[in-house]
């Protein structure tokens, strides 16, 4: 049975740059991440220095944390805001929706993801060691090397907010 689970990530499971899943993941962790829209309607993105790739602000919850205190400590972060919850959107954790990532070191991770949407309290736009850039980008203008799980995330989290 394990062997067909194998072949079906060859087949059918993208990770979160799109590349085709050839093995299940190595390990599973829990983390959030948070789409932070600008007045204008713009959605915050960072560009990671771990891939080069953009994403939504967010990480690994640390032992002992909430996803709601993970989301507020990642994003003060990897940006320089503080922020609060307006709302949870959902929870990520079929691969299917690009939960899983390769890092530099080969090691494959599926992550559980709470996905919140937040409100800028004070700060300012920072860049992180976790990022090389950051900015603000309007939902149907993202830059190249985007990852699909951002692309899935700020849809719902839209769809959330017409809801």
């Amino acid at each position: 049975m394990k062997s067909q689970e194998v072949l079906q990530y060859g087949k059918d499971i993208l990770d979160c740059t799109g590349e085709p899943i050839l093995r299940l993941p190595d390990v599973v962790r829990a983390s959030a991440s948070a789409v932070i829209f600008d007045g204008l309607g713009q959605v915050l993105l960072q560009k990671r220095s771990d891939n080069a790739w953009w994403g939504l602000p967010g990480g690994a919850m640390d032992p002992g944390e909430s996803f709601d205190g993970c989301v507020v400590r990642e994003v003060l972060e990897e940006t320089g805001l503080l922020v609060e919850i307006n709302s949870h959107v959902k929870t990520y954790s079929d691969p299917r929706d690009y939960t899983c990532i390769v890092y530099p070191d080969g090691n494959l991770v599926q992550y559980v993801t709470a996905l919140y949407i937040c409100v800028k309290l004070s700060g300012y736009l920072k860049l992180s060691e976790e990022s090389t850039d950051i900015g603000y980008f309007p939902t149907h203008n993202f830059p190249p090397k985007t990852l699909c799980s951002t692309y899935l995330r700020v849809q719902d989290a839209m769809n959330h907010l017409s809801d």
